[in-house]
Formats: structure tokens, C-alpha cells, sequence
């Protein structure tokens, strides 16, 4: 605490008296303070009178340069860098907070133009948004874990359900079985007895005849039953069972989309299934005011106005691609700019490796791993177009946004002059 006080003291000292920020260039006049060098000259331009302190009021006769204080240039340096509130390349307290960059500007940096486009907010406003925001996710998560953990602390509730009634049959039928030979026993030993008596008042030849003429008919015999528990329901697969049973319960579930032919590029030769388009080297489609032409694009047949929504795109080995969405009313003839200004939000490929979010302005991207499918998840109310590596499911990039017509999924498998980009895309279908 004592430290923190000192720190703190210090710095205090280390303020211009007319700006109370850290000194920048300070200058020293002869009464002894020190000024920062154009808050003291612009002071004196606003003054009718001769020059004089700002803090003490004596008059300085300054007639030549001011004097610098390189102690104290030096001290307010490392002032600021203790302190790091203070912008390093313009030496002014940190009060901007610029959401286009993430990071924390001042206002020097908001007019250079490095920022001169971005949107900048206040600091605390910023840190009170994104602790909203941070919260909001937070809560958001809790919900998805705590609904599949309900989802499975059900699934283990109903199976031990199940085994319980399997362990009572099994149970009742032994105790049934049990009881049942016991009276046979019982019926049978009275039996023998009465026979053994009247043995003991005839001679033996009645006796074999008299035994000869029982029949223990009305003897329960056991129930025949299988007492084994069923291991294969409750000793499976049971984790990969009830993983498959998710799929009902797993929300957005992938989609099974198709291709809409009438959106094709004529060059794009569309699979009959509607799920595989690859570029070739003649007319595949007849002419249509809804094709894309000249660029070699098509979109899905479904479209979304609301709700979220998840689907895969394998692009194997390909070197080209885009995909993403589109707005249902994108220009589709001649040149066509891909960026969420023009109706489009999407990622590409090109040269093999060289990925991009064609945001305003575009992002480059170095994914890990290089995908073969890719994931795209639109939340149309929550104005989120996600894309992932869907082999791993690690995120590649979001575009953030406001929609308000109905939007389709977007893909080409662009040109196949470009090396290796012979194969097309193939929507998958995913199978939980």
C-alpha cells in the first residue's frame, strides 16, 4: 500500500499545472516551475499582458527559447511507463477505446489516420459494454452446458430406471420360482409320509402298486425365464447411444441443404442429388435472369430470415474457395464485390494458403490447421455469421452485423485454371 501510495505521490509531480497530464516536452522558467512547452505558449498567447508564471505569476522576461527540462522529460517517460495509461507516441492519457482495433487510443491517435475511420468510445463506457457483453457470453454458456448436462443426467435417470425394473422381474420371478419349489417339496414329503405309513399296515406288492398311481400333476414346476440381466442394453455402447440420441436434442441441428440450380453460373455443373457443384469447361446450365455470371457462383436453395443455423462445406483439397452468405437481393451480374457493404458475408482461399475474411476491409487469416470442411453459423437475430475449421471446430472468423432480408448460403468453387482446384464443393450431411 505504502508503494502504491509513493507511486501515485510521485507521479502527482510529475503533472503540467495546465493540462494535469504527465509533462510532454516540459520546459523550465526561470521562477523554477516547469510547464509542458505548447501549454505554457499557448497560454501566453491568450494573455493581454506580459509574459509571466501561469502557476506562481512572476514575470519571466522570457524573450528567448524556452528552456528545456530533460530531468524531468526523462522522469515523465518513466512515469508513464510505470503507470502505462499513457499513449507511448503521443505521451497523452489512454481515454478512447477504438472498437474497430480493441485497443486503448487517446486522443491524439483517434485523429491520426490509423484511427480516423474506426469508431472510438470513452474507456469506461467501452469497459462497461464488454463487461456486459463478457457477461452475456458467460451466461450463455452456462445455459448450453447446463441443458446438456440435464439432456444426459435424464438419459442416466431413465437407464437406471430401466435397470432397476430389470433387476425387480428378475427378483420376483426367483422369489416366485423359490416359493414354488418349496411347496412342491412340501406336498411331496407329505405324500411320501401318508405312503410310508400305509406301507407299514399292507405287504409290499399293494404298497408298489398304491405308489405306482402317483402322479404329482398338481405340482407347480418353476417358471422357465431368462434371470440374466440384459448386458447389451446396459453394458454397450451406451456413450456412443446416447450421443446419437442428441440429435434431436442438439440445437441449431446441422442442416441438409441443396443446391438451387437456378442460381448456378452456367459453367457449374450441379450433382442430381443437389449436394456437389464443380466448374467445367462448358455451358451445364441454360441461360436465366437468376444466374451469377460472369462470376462462377451459386446459392442454396433454403434461405433464413430468422433463427440460428449451422452447416458444413467439405473443400478437400482445393486450393480457391469462398463461401458464406449472401442477402437474397446481391447483384448477381457482372462484377461482383464480395463484402458485407454489397450483401455478402464471406472467407476465401486462394494460391493454397492465403485465407481471408472479406470484411470492411478484409482480414487475413493463418488457420492452424488448413480445413477440409468449414463450418458457417448464422444467428440472423443475434447478427453473428461464424466461420470454423469443422474438422476440429476451432474458430476462423465473425462477422458482426444487422440483417434484415432473408439470406442464403453462398459458395464457389472458383476457377480450376488455378493449380490443384479441379474438385468442387460438396455440402455434407451430417449423420449424428
Amino acid at each position: 500500500m505504502a508503494l502504491a501510495w509513493a507511486h501515485v505521490s510521485f507521479t502527482e509531480e510529475l503533472l503540467c499545472p495546465i493540462c494535469l497530464e504527465l509533462f510532454v516536452d516540459p520546459v523550465i522558467l526561470s521562477c523554477g516551475h516547469n510547464f509542458c512547452r505548447q501549454c505554457v505558449q499557448e497560454y501566453w498567447q491568450r494573455q493581454a499582458t506580459g509574459l509571466c508564471c501561469p502557476e506562481c505569476r512572476e514575470e519571466t522576461g522570457q524573450e528567448g527559447p524556452l528552456r528545456p527540462n530533460q530531468v524531468v522529460q526523462e522522469m515523465s517517460e518513466e512515469a508513464r511507463l510505470l503507470a502505462g495509461l499513457y499513449c507511448q507516441l503521443h505521451g497523452l492519457r489512454y481515454k478512447l477505446f477504438c472498437d474497430t482495433d480493441l485497443q486503448l487510443i487517446c486522443v491524439s491517435c483517434r485523429d491520426s489516420p490509423e484511427h480516423q475511420q474506426h469508431e472510438a468510445s470513452p474507456v469506461q463506457e467501452a469497459a462497461q459494454f464488454y463487461k456486459k457483453n463478457a457477461e452475456s457470453l458467460r451466461q450463455h454458456i452456462k445455459e448450453q452446458f447446463a441443458q446438456m448436462h440435464g439432456f444426459l443426467c435424464e438419459q442416466e435417470a431413465a437407464l437406471t430406471r430401466d435397470l432397476v425394473e430389470h433387476e425387480r422381474s428378475v427378483l420376483t420371478l426367483i422369489r416366485e420360482n423359490l416359493q414354488k419349489v418349496q411347496e412342491g417339496l412340501s406336498s411331496l414329503g407329505a405324500r411320501l409320509a401318508k405312503l410310508i405309513s400305509q406301507q407299514a399296515q399292507g405287504d409290499d406288492i399293494e404298497f408298489l402298486k398304491e405308489l405306482s398311481k402317483q402322479r404329482p400333476d398338481d405340482i407347480q414346476l418353476p417358471t422357465e425365464a431368462a434371470t440374466d440381466l440384459p448386458l447389451g442394453i446396459f453394458k454397450g455402447p451406451l456413450q456412443y447411444k446416447v450421443w446419437k440420441e442428441m440429435k434431436d436434442f442438439i440445437s441449431p441441428a446441422p442442416e441438409a441443404l441443396t443446391l438451387d440450380p437456378e442460381s448456378a453460373h452456367q459453367r457449374l455443373l450441379v450433382s442430381e442429388d443437389l449436394t456437389h457443384v464443380r466448374l467445367t469447361d462448358s455451358n451445364q446450365q441454360p441461360q436465366g435472369p437468376e444466374r451469377f455470371g460472369p462470376c462462377v457462383n451459386i446459392l442454396a436453395a433454403q434461405g433464413f430470415r430468422s433463427g440460428r443455423h449451422y452447416w458444413e462445406v467439405e473443400v478437400g483439397t482445393k486450393t480457391a474457395w469462398d463461401l458464406g452468405v449472401a442477402r437474397e437481393s446481391v447483384r448477381r451480374k457482372g462484377r461482383i464485390t464480395l463484402s458485407p457493404v454489397d450483401g455478402y458475408w464471406t472467407l476465401w482461399l486462394r494460391d493454397g494458403d492465403q485465407y481471408k475474411a472479406l470484411d470492411w476491409p478484409a482480414v487475413p487469416l493463418a488457420p492452424a490447421t488448413k480445413p477440409r470442411k468449414v463450418g458457417v453459423y448464422l444467428d440472423f437475430e443475434g447478427g453473428q455469421v461464424s466461420f470454423y475449421n469443422a474438422d476440429d471446430m476451432s474458430h476462423l472468423y465473425t462477422f458482426r452485423d444487422t440483417f434484415s432480408e432473408r439470406l442464403f448460403p453462398y459458395f464457389s468453387p472458383y476457377l480450376t485454371s488455378c493449380p490443384g482446384n479441379a474438385e468442387g464443393l460438396r455440402l455434407c450431411t451430417l449423420k449424428l
